[in-house]
């Protein structure tokens, strides 16, 4: 619950992260940045969970925080499902309703498209955030989605506020800033996201994995840069970037800038897809 209590305390937080999305006849593509404070880049790691003691069973993959639970970043699960969240900053904060991390983490879970708009309007969420989502495989395969969330603060709310964005024959970009939901957002929050979103629209339009690695990794502008190294005007880090192909079914994680460094990890999405 640390971003609900960040927003009725006031504090400050670190605005994260960048994703991208290029749909096209020969391309299916979600790429990710994560953007956290600097200490994350030598104490977050990759997990691998089995669950079988629970009704529904689960076995996902995810980049993981210390002291979280999984969900916060990004992520893929044996139902084919390829995930990554934006953190949003909205002023008001719901009570008596879902975390934003607990929802985040449930929608590890989902093996459909249908699972995940049941899961999303279960209950009121506490919190904003957007989760960028796909399917590699299965009745959804090659879908991919934006779901913007804004916590409804109406009496007796039984359902969040949301906006949902089917990404086809397109390319989208998502920062930490509402793109469509009309939301009162925290007075300085969205500095970054907007020069984020800025010199992302002047780049070139992405056509292929090496086109998001070029966006992902981009330093032009040197106070606020997509790819993020602390600075005087920037204290965020880029701790890892995903991409996930939907239609080579593969996932690659980066620790270092994705324009030139090699990926630490690479992931066969198609071995999730036979794990059903």
């Amino acid at each position: 619950m640390s971003n609900e209590l960040e927003a009725i305390l006031n504090l400050t937080s670190v605005q994260s992260c960048s994703d991208i999305f290029l749909s096209s006849a020969s391309q299916c593509l979600l790429g990710h940045n994560e953007d956290a404070d600097p200490i994350v880049d030598s104490t977050g790691y990759m997990v691998s969970v089995n669950i079988t003691d629970s009704d529904l069973k689960e076995n996902f993959t995810a980049y993981h925080y210390p002291g979280h639970i999984a969900g916060l970043a990004f992520g893929f699960n044996q139902w084919g499902l390829v995930a990554s969240m934006n953190g949003l900053y909205p002023v008001d904060v719901a009570l008596h309703a879902i975390p934003r991390q607990f929802m985040n983490r449930a929608l590890l879970s989902a093996t459909s498209y249908s699972d995940i708009y049941s899961l999303i309007t279960q209950g009121n969420i506490a919190y904003g955030f957007s989760a960028n989502l796909g399917f590699v495989c299965g009745p959804d395969a090659l879908g991919l989605w934006n779901i913007e969330i804004a916590p409804n603060v109406s009496v007796k709310a039984l359902s969040p506020i949301f906006s949902i964005k089917k990404v086809n024959l397109d390319h989208y970009y998502h920062f930490n800033v509402y793109d469509r939901l009309n939301v009162s957002e925290r007075a300085g929050d969205s500095v970054s996201s907007q020069h984020r979103k800025q010199r992302a629209e002047q780049l070139p339009v992405p056509t292929d994995v090496t086109g998001i690695e070029t966006i992902l990794g981009d330093t032009g502008d040197a106070q606020y840069p997509i790819y993020r190294v602390p600075s005087a005007t920037d204290d965020a880090a880029t701790v890892a970037t995903g991409i996930f192909d939907l239609l080579k079914k593969v996932a690659v994680v980066f620790r270092d800038n994705p324009k030139s460094a090699s990926p630490v990890f690479s992931f066969d999405l198609s071995r999730s897809c036979s794990k059903k």
